[in-house]
C-alpha cells in the first residue's frame, strides 16, 4: 500500500485497500468503513491513518502494528481514564468506589457509555473528550446514588 501512495494511485484505490485491510486484520467493521471518517480519530480522513499520530517510518509493519495496537476500544478507555486520572488526580475506578460503585458489569456500562457517547457526538476522538466525557458520567452517577440515598431514607422533598 505503501508502494501505491508512491506511485500516486488514486484517493478512492487507497481508501478501498485500508478498507479491506483493516477489515481482513479485524481492526474495523465494514460498518466503520462506509461512515466516511477515520476509524481512530473519527475526522474526514476517511479509512486512512490518523495523520497526526501514525508512525512515520516507511516500514509497513511498523505502522500495521501501531494499527493494530490502537484500533480497539479497550485502548481509547484506557486513553480517557488515564487523561482523567491526570487531570482530576483520582482514578474513574477510585471516583465510582467512592460513590458506592463497586460492580464491575457497571464500571463496564459507564465505559461503554462513554465510548457511545463519544463516537456519536463528537467529530474526533481524543484522551481529553474522553476524559470529559468520563466526567459527566460520573457527575450524573453522583447525582443518582444522592438522589436515592436522599429518597430512601426519607429527605426527597
Amino acid at each position: 500500500m505503501f508502494g501505491l501512495v508512491a506511485k500516486k494511485t488514486g484517493v478512492k484505490e487507497v481508501e478501498e485497500y485500508w478498507a479491506s485491510t483493516l477489515v481482513d486484520m479485524g481492526i474495523c467493521d465494514v460498518e466503520d468503513n462506509l461512515s466516511g471518517c477515520c476509524w481512530r480519530c473519527k475526522s474526514s480522513f476517511a479509512v486512512s491513518a490518523c495523520q497526526i499520530e501514525k508512525p512515520l517510518v516507511k516500514n509497513p509493519d511498523l505502522v500495521w502494528n501501531w494499527l493494530e495496537n490502537e484500533s480497539g476500544q479497550l485502548f481509547w478507555a484506557k486513553q480517557g481514564m488515564s487523561e482523567y486520572e491526570r487531570r482530576y488526580e483520582k482514578s474513574v475506578l477510585q471516583e465510582l468506589w467512592d460513590i458506592g460503585i463497586r460492580n464491575s458489569s457497571e464500571v463496564e456500562s459507564l465505559v461503554e457509555r462513554v465510548l457511545k457517547s463519544v463516537r456519536i457526538n463528537c467529530q474526533i476522538i481524543n484522551q481529553s473528550t474522553l476524559a470529559n466525557v468520563f466526567r459527566s458520567e460520573i457527575i450524573l452517577m453522583q447525582k443518582e446514588m444522592m438522589e436515592n440515598f436522599e429518597e430512601n431514607n426519607g429527605y426527597a422533598s
